[in-house]
C-alpha cells in the first residue's frame, strides 16, 4: 500500500485532527478541485477501475468499454498519464503498449471503491422508490 493510501486510512483508535491550514476554506476548495480534476472525464474512472485489476493493453480497455471511441480513449489515457495516475509502457517485440496504475493511481483506488459503493447504494435506493419519498430532498433550490 502506498504512503498516501496509508495516510488516508482512518482508524477508530487514532483519529487525526485536521491541520488548521488544511481546513481553511480556500485550501479545502483547492484540494477538492485538484482531486476532482484528476478524475474529470466520462471514462477515466472506468479506465482506472479496470487497470486496478491488472495492467492492460489499449485493445483490452477498448473491449471493456465498447461505448468509447478510440480517439476519446486515447485522450483520456493521455490525461491520466499526464496526471501521474497511470504509466504507459511500449514494447518493440512484439509491438504493443500497456497501461498500468502508478503509485498515485493505486492510492486513488480507495476513493473509487467508496464512490462505487455509494453509487450502488444510490441506484438500489432509487430503484426501490425512496428518492421520491425522501424527506431530506426538497425543492428549496
Amino acid at each position: 500500500m502506498s504512503e498516501l493510501a496509508q495516510d488516508l486510512e482512518f482508524s477508530a483508535v487514532e483519529e487525526k485532527a485536521p491541520y488548521l491550514f488544511d481546513s481553511h476554506p480556500a485550501q479545502v476548495q483547492r484540494s477538492l478541485l485538484a482531486g476532482m480534476s484528476m478524475f474529470a472525464g466520462k471514462w477515466k474512472l472506468s479506465i482506472l477501475w479496470y487497470l486496478e485489476q491488472r495492467p492492460r493493453r489499449f485493445g483490452e480497455l477498448a473491449s471493456l468499454l465498447p461505448e468509447v471511441t478510440a480517439k476519446v480513449m486515447t485522450y483520456q489515457l493521455r490525461e491520466l498519464e499526464e496526471a501521474g495516475l497511470i504509466s504507459r509502457t511500449e514494447t518493440v517485440s512484439p509491438r504493443h503498449t500497456e497501461y498500468a496504475l502508478t503509485e498515485s493511481g493505486s492510492a486513488a483506488m480507495p476513493v473509487l471503491e467508496l464512490l462505487w459503493q455509494w453509487g450502488n447504494w444510490y441506484l438500489r435506493r432509487e430503484a426501490s422508490g425512496h428518492c421520491a419519498a425522501d424527506v431530506t430532498s426538497s425543492s428549496r433550490l
